[in-house]
């Protein structure tokens, strides 16, 4: 078992740690626990883009133009760059490398919310998934977020995806790929002394996959890192949230790597 340090109290916690090949849980903390879980739920969509590749319901090389309501600053690139005519694929690598809001809607419009929300469900996660579509300047009193979820689905939903088992090997394969490029090594997985910028193959001893998300009320990061020489691997869910009017993201920030530094020590115990 791993031991979870402490967690600051500014912020609700839902966390799962578990051995990827076996889905034991090596820790936990309130791990049914509902909260916002913000581009974390464009994972959901790039497990439906991916299937409707693979079926040939939808192809990959197809373009599409935004609209001017897809549209939305902060994350990603899309929206500063002058060509944003791209194809289907490349929105996608593009959410998984930078989170990208803008081809997140574009996906959105091109294959329906109620899609991807249908879709979530019939594979089983019933409190995790995505709620609505990229908003800046939310309101306050608004009910809808991005996406919401659990550290026990989310983990779940990373052990399937390790496992080849989300639709199958080929769509779980396609979904690893355009997370592995995530530049976002904020959180938990700080702590292997990877390239943010280059760390497809195996580095210091550790491949990462992951998708984070950010908003000023939260951070959450999921992913599953392997270890070399251990051939261990641990899956991970690790969600915060905060009341808005308060900002311990640094505390928050710390007990993420406080995380990820357990699970480097467990994964280099021979």
């Amino acid at each position: 078992m791993l031991e979870l340090p402490v967690l600051t109290e500014s912020a609700e916690w839902s966390v799962r740690l578990i051995e990827a090949d076996t889905a034991k849980v090596i820790a936990e903390h309130a791990p049914g626990r509902l909260l916002k879980t913000a581009s974390v739920g464009k994972t959901f969509l790039l497990a439906e883009v991916a299937r409707q590749i693979s079926v040939g319901t939808l192809d990959a090389m197809q373009t599409i133009t935004p609209t001017a309501a897809d549209v939305v600053a902060d994350s990603g690139i899309l929206y500063l760059m002058k060509q944003k005519e791209m194809r289907i694929d490349d929105l996608c690598l593009l959410i998984g490398a930078v989170s990208d809001n803008t081809a997140t809607n574009m996906l959105l419009r091109r294959i329906g919310l109620r899609a991807v929300q249908e879709a979530t469900r019939e594979l089983g996660f019933v409190e995790s998934g995505m709620r609505d579509r990229v908003r800046l300047n939310r309101p306050v009193d608004d009910a809808l977020t991005l996406s919401s979820g659990t550290a026990a689905e989310l983990c779940e939903l990373v052990r399937r995806i390790e496992a080849g088992e989300i639709h199958n090997a080929d769509v779980s394969a396609q979904i690893r790929e355009w997370l592995a490029v995530n530049t976002d090594l904020s959180m938990v997985a700080q702590c292997f002394g990877l390239d943010p910028l280059a760390h497809t193959e195996l580095d210091n001893g550790f491949q990462l996959w992951n998708k984070t998300g950010t908003i000023s009320d939260a951070r959450i990061d999921i992913g599953c890192v392997r270890h070399d020489r251990s051939r261990r691997s641990i899956g991970y869910a690790v969600l915060a949230n905060w009341p808005l009017g308060t900002d311990p993201r640094d505390e928050v920030l710390g007990s993420m790597r406080s995380i990820g530094l357990g699970i480097r020590e467990y994964l280099e115990r021979i």
